[in-house]
């Protein structure tokens, strides 16, 4: 059996955001857990200013990276160096997405498995006060020059490692460190854990399929591959139901999370999975209505059955697929915009007011809030646009087209499109669809992040 390699690492950055700052040094170790076999350091150029406070903290300044290589010359020496080993770092994650981003500037995906020795140290040696570096090199004794310099944090880092596994009696601790606290035995009979390690690091909807290839439950995630190991790590009732069930997984990737949760809801729709029960309705039996003719102290806003007489009637703002999924969003217009419940037709007082005993005042003052609360629930837009969001590559963008007042579709486009008009968005559209769930997943997430919009 070939000897596992590990390739225990450390960067120093400009910051703490990987998506934003930027490699200033890093350091390779690459060991079989008894001798080192290779090593490599190297200061980097971040083509930017290191700031005062990081300097401070790791002696490292902008005069010291001056003639320093820039990431993408020794891209290639990190890859040779970590293949086909476990990336080993202490507090993983960090370092991890500083390079996971780098190559991905570069239009790469860095993919390894991965071994945090913060929670190894944590298993291994049980009541100390802190994991953190500083104290685990004062636990061992361990005596650097530069501290905060990425040989020595990594050969610290090392030397600790190599203690702890030397001390194991089998390596099964570690195989489920970094199979993320997945045991293989409990996979399901048709997959594997090289399966779940190989899915992307990347917002995607997934697919889990029988083995004759019925697709059994749609799911989407920011990190397909964390999703999926979180399926299989906790035996919740829908794993059990998983696991029974399944015999693969695959996936695609979307770019960013507001097209994986556009394409999850139409995927659900369309393919109707046994295991995905919330989504997978077609038939919208009720809606909200609004009855503009209702006098002043009289129901405006009226759950009903969603059918020919009703429209015929009263103005439909919205379908939903229950009952209770109608009068739980118009509950929350009533506490939202600040409604008389005597404005609905509800006949068992479930709903909560905020008049406060002053039902007249209230009665009389809201038709501005009642506007806008129905133009909230009609789930439409004033205007064309185009939200411009993440692509699967560094090469292209996703968009979600906005037209004559819905949502129209979504596609990929080139960087290097020039696209003007609403016939040549259309001609980048992959995915056509509407359901009333559509537009309040768009208006939540515009809610919740700073989306770029282009006016059409």
């Amino acid at each position: 059996m070939k000897k596992r390699k590990y390739a225990i690492i450390d960067v120093e950055t400009t910051g703490g955001m990987a998506t934003r700052d930027k490699i200033i040094e890093i350091a390779i170790i690459v060991t079989d857990g008894t001798t080192i076999l290779s090593e490599y350091q190297s200061l980097v150029h971040p083509e930017r200013s290191i700031p005062y406070h990081i300097t401070g903290i790791t002696g490292i300044d902008n005069v010291m990276v001056r003639d320093a290589p820039r990431f993408y010359e020794i891209a290639k020496i990190i890859l040779e160096h970590t293949e086909d080993c476990i990336f080993v770092a202490h507090n993983v994650r960090f370092d991890y997405n500083f390079i996971k981003e780098e190559y991905k500037s570069l239009g790469y995906k860095f993919k390894r498995k991965r071994l945090c020795t913060v929670k190894l140290t944590r298993s291994a040696i049980p009541g100390l006060h802190s994991y953190g570096l500083d104290n685990l090199i004062d636990h061992y004794g361990i005596t650097l020059k530069n501290r905060h310099r990425a040989y020595d944090d990594t050969y610290a880092t090392y030397l600790i490692f190599r203690d702890i596994l030397s001390q194991m009696k089998d390596t099964h601790h570690v195989d489920m460190l970094i199979n993320e606290g997945i045991d293989a035995s409990v996979l399901p009979k048709g997959m594997d854990l090289e399966q779940v390690h190989d899915a992307p690091e990347a917002p995607g909807v997934y697919y889990m399929s029988s083995a004759t290839d019925n697709v059994l439950y749609v799911g989407k995630a920011k990190d397909i591959k964390a999703r999926i190991f979180q399926h299989f790590r906790k035996m919740t009732t829908k794993s059990n139901a998983i696991y029974g069930m399944i015999h693969k997984v695959h996936y695609q990737e979307t770019g960013n999370e507001l097209m994986a949760l556009l394409i999850e809801l139409y995927e659900i729709k369309r393919l109707k999975p046994e295991l995905n029960k919330a989504l997978r309705r077609s038939q919208y039996p009720y809606a909200i209505y609004h009855n503009p003719r209702a006098a002043q102290d009289k129901p405006r806003l009226l759950v009903l059955r969603n059918n020919k007489k009703h429209d015929l009637l009263y103005d439909k703002l919205k379908l939903f697929n229950s009952k209770h999924s109608a009068h739980t969003a118009l509950q929350m217009g009533i506490i939202k915009h600040h409604i008389c419940k005597r404005h609905t037709n509800d006949r068992h007082n479930r709903y909560d007011c905020h008049c406060q005993g002053n039902c007249t005042e209230i009665l009389n003052a809201s038709k501005e809030r009642q506007g806008r609360l129905i133009l909230e629930l009609k789930d439409e837009w004033d205007h064309d646009f185009v939200i411009m969001l993440e692509g699967r590559t560094h090469v292209e963008k996703g968009f979600i087209m906005i037209h004559e007042h819905q949502f129209r579709g979504l596609g990929y486009i080139d960087l290097q499109d020039t696209i003007v008009s609403h016939e040549q968005w259309n001609d980048h559209i992959e995915y056509q669809f509407w359901y009333p769930e559509t537009a309040w997943i768009i208006k939540n997430y515009m809610t919740k992040h700073n989306c770029e919009v282009i006016r059409l």
